[in-house]
């Protein structure tokens, strides 16, 4: 160990040697520089001799004495009147120079800018040098004090970053008493004369170092009493001890001015507190709510005037718990309890809620819970609100809503039943005009228009009908949009030839374009198309007298087989003033023009606009009175992979269906005669009964390839009929059935089809969609 200790001792001594080395020829390499700014004054005796002493020192005592010799050549060159000498930037160039100074704490301490930091690390220095000092006589520290105060200042490197005013009085306070402790312990170790020479040896050697510093007085507070009374003692100037005295005082005045201002913020703190608690006081009070506060045994501990009345009328309880209902206080105080012995977990449950009859009615009530400590105690904090006007609010809400359901069942079921009765006579109607084409018909020229009239009539009829169906759809929110392959040329032309002709009957110049880039089959819904088309065409013949009737049809295609239409359909009426432009879109709204009186619904217009929507595109509109109107849309469909032929095929089925097997489930005797004629005309088996169980009883005795089932009759009806067929046996139940209503609502289509039935068309039928579906199931097959 010992020689462990010898090598160690040696490498630090080495060590050193090379640092003192390094720092010597930095102050030589200083010194030099100064050369030239120093010649022409080294006929100042004594600078010139401190100089020359000071190159012929060894490099420990050049190192030791450099402080006072720096000081001295600063303090010399800032009384020579022609140097204009600025000693700040003088300390900055040199320690930017000779960065190796700030290695060394003793000569650091001289390039300090701010006074408070050079303050403190001028005290730390020199209790440093004392307790060095202390230790070479002790040979060691025994005492705890001691060894903690030598790993602080002499083991810990001294921190030179900029500290505040503040924080330098407080360290200051600090090492002042550490000065005291310290000689308190040298002295009981060593004796009253040696700590006085201890302390003396070190003041003299910080006396010499840096007297003329201005922040060198600092360290006057550290030395012992007995030695500033002493003769010998090297004492600072007059003018340094009036600077330390005005800087004490000037500490003290800011100490001062401190305490004053924390005192007022105190009191203004301690005000605003009263004020506040006063304010909170009046709200709690006065609040709506009943607050009360109680402890952990119920006890009521203070309330506001709110819970006063509740307290009151329940016989001025003073137990929190005896003002609610029996269970409600059993609940809350096992909650409590839990609570009180476990708090970190918080309470298990904070809102309750109860109610209490009052007055010959029920009261409803919430509870709030929550723990607050006051003085180290645990009390509970409970906010009782009166919520019987919130509980009936919703009470009403939901009986209306329970009403407004039933309301809107009553209207649906209205309207499926007014659908039914108008809807059978049509189909029979439309259907029946419909056999009598001019091919076929055997009559004279007048009958066949009579026919024609009445399918015209019909029509027009059905669209009324169609138009509040939809409107009624549309307020429910169950209008649905199908996604079908069909033929887009063929829907354009046959609405050309329709419209041409009523054009044409009011003398109005009728033409429609359409790009050649659109294809012949699209995938979306048809009749929807069809629909808005027939509204806004029929619209613009309607309310022109004159000019032209033009549509316009352009497309641009999208990626993913997508194709975007740009419809435009535009006249030369009587136009749309400006006041009303907003307002043609509303349901039920209707032109009003001095040679137009008001016809139809006044829905078309509003039905077409959540049309487009309802089909993800946008309708706008453009009109100048008595100039024209043009309606703008477009919507997005799929290119389908459909062909002419295969399109052809649905046109033969009738040689699909000779022979087949048919029955019918229909009540209505003209329906019976509409169906029996279609089916007979593609040559059809069929069989005809009037109600579902019915036709239950005949598929039971015979085979059928296809069934067209009413939905609506007596006895069973279509969909009874429907779920018994199909649990029939194998043979029996796979029976294709088409549901044939007149009902167009969503919910029946759904009804339907959870029966079984495998397509659903609505009245009234025309023989285009029985051919599609009879196709659809024959082919199949």
């Amino acid at each position: 160990m010992s020689y462990l200790n010898k090598f160690l001792k040696r490498n630090l001594q080495k060590a050193s040697k090379n640092k003192n080395a390094s720092l010597s020829a930095t102050i030589s390499a200083f010194l030099e520089d100064l050369k030239t700014k120093l010649y022409k004054y080294y006929v100042h005796y004594e600078l010139s001799s401190k100089l020359k002493v000071f190159d012929n020192m060894f490099e420990e005592e050049r190192i030791a004495n450099f402080p006072n010799l720096y000081l001295e050549i600063e303090d010399f060159l800032s009384l020579q009147p022609d140097t204009k000498f600025n000693k700040t930037a003088f300390r900055q160039k040199i320690i930017k120079k000779y960065s190796l100074f700030t290695k060394e704490d003793e000569i650091h301490v001289l390039f300090i800018e701010d006074d408070h930091t050079q303050k403190v690390i001028l005290s730390e220095l020199f209790l440093r040098d004392v307790l060095l000092k202390s230790k070479d006589l002790l040979g060691s520290f025994d005492h705890s004090f001691l060894v903690k105060a030598e790993d602080l200042l002499v083991n810990s490197p001294l921190k030179f970053e900029t500290i505040t005013q503040q924080k330098a009085a407080s360290i200051s306070k600090d090492l002042f008493e550490y000065s005291n402790l310290i000689q308190k312990e040298i002295q009981e170790s060593l004796g009253s004369n040696a700590m006085l020479s201890i302390y003396n040896s070190a003041y003299n050697k910080h006396f010499n170092n840096y007297y003329l510093l201005q922040n060198f007085t600092i360290i006057v507070n550290l030395v012992p009493e007995q030695l500033l009374v002493a003769e010998n003692l090297n004492l600072p100037s007059k003018g340094q001890l009036h600077r330390l005295l005005k800087s004490q005082i000037s500490s003290l005045e800011d100490i001062n001015v401190k305490l004053s201002k924390e005192i007022f913020q105190k009191s203004q703190i301690q005000k605003e507190l009263e004020e506040n608690e006063k304010l909170y006081s009046a709200v709690i009070h006065n609040s709506l709510d009943a607050n009360i506060i109680f402890n952990i045994d119920g006890i009521i501990i203070r309330s506001n005037k709110k819970a006063a009345k509740f307290i009151n009328a329940r016989e001025n309880q003073i137990n929190f718990f005896k003002l609610l209902p029996e269970d409600l206080s059993k609940k809350l105080k096992t909650v409590i309890d839990k609570f009180s012995l476990d708090t970190s977990k918080g309470l298990e449950q904070e809102f309750f809620e109860f109610e209490l009859y009052e007055n010959e009615e029920i009261i409803y009530y919430n509870l709030k819970i929550n723990p607050i400590y006051i003085n180290s105690k645990t009390l509970f904090f409970c906010v009782i609100r009166d919520i019987s006007t919130e509980i009936r609010n919703m009470i009403r809400i939901e009986e209306a809503r329970i009403i407004a359901e039933k309301s809107a069942k009553a209207k649906t079921t209205f309207l499926s039943n007014m659908s039914h009765e108008i809807r059978t006579p049509l189909n029979v109607i439309l259907g029946l005009s419909e056999l009598f084409n001019r091919k076929d018909f055997t009559g004279n020229e007048k009958e066949y228009e009579n026919i024609e009239a009445i399918r015209f009539s019909t029509e027009n009829l059905l669209m009324i009908v169609n138009d509040i169906l939809d409107f009624s759809k549309i307020e429910a929110g169950k209008l649905n949009v199908q996604k079908v392959d069909f033929n887009f040329t063929e829907l354009i032309s046959n609405l050309h030839k329709g419209f041409k002709i009523k054009a044409e009957e009011k003398g109005l110049d009728f033409t429609m374009n359409i790009t050649n880039t659109i294809p012949k089959y699209i995938v979306g819904d048809q009749y929807r198309l069809s629909q808005i088309l027939n509204n806004l065409i029929g619209n613009a013949i309607k309310f022109t007298k004159k000019g032209f009737i033009n549509i316009n049809i352009t497309a641009k295609e999208l990626k993913d087989k997508t194709i975007q239409l740009y419809f435009t359909i535009e006249d030369s009426g009587y136009g749309i003033p400006k006041e009303n432009l907003n307002s043609i879109f509303e349901s039920f709204y209707q032109s009003n023009h001095s040679e137009k009186k008001p016809e139809g619904t006044g829905l078309g217009l509003s039905i077409t606009k959540e049309l487009v929507s309802l089909l993800d595109g946008n309708l706008t509109v453009k009109s100048e009175q008595n100039v024209g109107t043009a309606f703008h849309f477009d919507l997005n469909y799929t290119i389908s992979d459909l062909s002419d032929v295969e399109l052809q095929n649905t046109q033969d089925v009738n040689h699909n269906l000779r022979h087949k097997r048919i029955l019918v489930a229909e009540d209505n005797k003209l329906n019976q005669l509409f169906i029996k004629q279609l089916l007979k005309k593609w040559e059809a088996k069929t069989t005809i009964v009037e109600n579902g169980q019915e036709a239950v009883e005949v598929v039971k005795m015979q085979d059928f390839d296809l069934i067209l089932m009413d939905i609506q009759m007596p006895v069973l009806d279509g969909l009874e009929a429907t779920a018994a067929i199909r649990a029939l046996e194998k043979e029996k139940k796979n029976i294709p059935i088409v549901a044939c209503s007149a009902d167009v609502f969503p919910e029946s289509r759904q009804k339907a089809e959870e029966a079984g039935v495998n397509y659903y068309i609505t009245k009234p039928i025309n023989a285009k969609s029985i051919n599609e579906i009879l196709y659809l199931l024959t082919t199949s097959n």
